[in-house]
């Protein structure tokens, strides 16, 4: 009987239940693709992990600690699925631990890392066509004269941020008035108005560029607060529609994370 391999989840963290329901959720989508197989989620924030645990009761596993877990229930190969949207820090940071680990502490006899959502030109033009199941209804409802969708991701100083100036070419190549920014780095909001006063809409619906619909989604978008991107365009005029859904709750956006953790198993595979 073949080994089954052992699967990480590996976000940064949230507070928000609703966030953390969503992390459940993902979860299960890799439980039933892989049934038998240990999945563990593991926050790479050594503070979300404290301020869970401190707040909600709630214990979150670190991901040195879930593999070790792994590790000890005789798991010999095991991917870490990195739940980022771009390669940015993070990311590398995970990426180093996983590489360090190979062969070393503990008894893998495999282990890789699963890209994040975004990681080349292919990557973004998958989301790109799943933007009518990240709005909401189907896509022949919005009417784009009227209506635009502004995309909101967090941004990275990281050179891989550039990935985000690409998911917004592929946007606007594929789609009419559909913009991404972010809340760090380019483009922010004051970046994107001139575009978007010059797309002619009054309406915006604004959605989370994110994977879960957690803080920055309830204080930096959708916030009351002066510096939130809602109250921000209504100072500007616009209707905004509110969608707070963060992206994996899409089941097409998990099945892009289970085709690169499928890429990861097949490299070791052919390793």
């Amino acid at each position: 009987m073949p080994e089954l391999p052992g699967f990480v989840l590996a976000p940064y963290g949230t507070l928000f239940s609703s966030a953390l329901a969503t992390y459940d959720q993902i979860r299960k989508a890799y439980e039933r693709i892989f049934p038998g197989s240990p999945v563990r989620l593991a926050f790479t924030s050594h503070l979300m992990i404290k301020k869970l645990k401190q707040k909600e009761g709630i214990s979150v596993q670190s991901l040195p600690a879930a593999l070790e877990e792994l590790c000890d229930l005789g798991s010999e190969s095991v991917v870490v699925q990195s739940l980022q949207i771009v390669p940015g820090g993070e990311f590398h940071q995970v990426a180093a631990m996983v590489q360090g680990l190979k062969g070393k502490s503990l008894a893998f006899s495999r282990l890789e890392i699963g890209l994040p959502l975004l990681s080349d030109l292919a990557d973004c033009r998958k989301v790109s066509s799943l933007l009518p199941a990240l709005c909401s209804g189907p896509a022949s409802r919005r009417d784009p004269e009227r209506e635009a969708v502004l995309l909101v991701g967090h941004g990275t100083g990281h050179p891989a941020g550039a990935l985000y100036s690409l998911m917004a070419q592929v946007l606007k190549r594929e789609h009419r008035n559909v913009f991404l920014g972010t809340m760090k780095g380019f483009s922010g909001l004051a970046d994107l108005l001139p575009e978007l006063k010059g797309s002619g809409v009054r309406v915006v619906r604004l959605l989370p560029f994110l994977l879960v619909a957690g803080g920055h989604a309830e204080n930096d978008i959708f916030g009351q607060s002066h510096s939130s991107w809602k109250s921000a365009l209504e100072r500007e005029g616009y209707e905004v529609v509110a969608d707070r859904r963060g992206l994996c709750q899409s089941p097409e956006i998990v099945s892009l994370f289970l085709e690169h953790t499928g890429n990861a198993l097949e490299k070791m595979k052919n390793g």
